[in-house]
């Protein structure tokens, strides 16, 4: 190997060892990323409960089998009642919580076209029709918690009083025109 050569290699291997530290983020450079904030279908967890206040406990029971999913859904239409007034405040809130969650498969509308259920067989529900919009709320509240037929339950994504808000959203803003 004659000096050139080597100084060459040598200056390869030094410029290497440091721009090797360069190429990792450093901690307060990726504060952007590893923000603690919720992101669309991600799924939610909850704090230890020893460490924050429980905002409650789920008012409706996790079924075993599909007979207990019909039992439960018309017990959830017949005894829970929306706790959340659908006022503007709320009715935003659940606007949010819809383009975040459902929007994807349901559509903008909600009248199922959105770019993922459009591949799903069966579709997603039209939000819009007179069957979704005359369903007690805690039947919606028991759908949105333990999901449907191919829809996915939301009881671990969505928090509880945001449920609830979507459901004035649905139901205010997603009515049949």
């Amino acid at each position: 190997m004659s000096p050139t050569e080597g100084f060459c290699a040598a200056s390869l291997i030094a410029a290497l060892l440091l721009a090797a530290p360069a190429a990792q983020a450093l901690p307060w450079s990726k504060d952007m990323v590893d923000q603690p904030s919720v992101k669309a279908q991600e799924a939610r967890v909850d704090e230890p409960e020893d460490s924050v206040a429980a905002k409650g406990k789920e008012p409706v029971t996790k079924p075993k089998n599909v007979s207990e999913v019909v039992k439960f859904r018309l017990q959830a239409a017949a005894e829970i009642s929306n706790p959340v007034a659908p006022g503007q405040r709320s009715i935003d809130r659940g606007e949010w919580v819809y383009q975040t969650h459902c929007a994807s498969c349901h559509g903008a509308g909600g009248s199922g076209d959105g770019p993922v259920g459009l591949k799903y067989v069966p579709p997603p529900m039209d939000l819009t029709t007179d069957y979704v919009q005359q369903q007690a709320d805690g039947q919606l509240f028991y759908t949105i918690t333990h999901g449907g037929v191919v829809m996915p339950f939301y009881r671990d994504a969505i928090d509880i009083e945001d449920r609830w808000h979507l459901i004035n959203y649905i139901k205010s803003e997603l009515k049949t025109q």
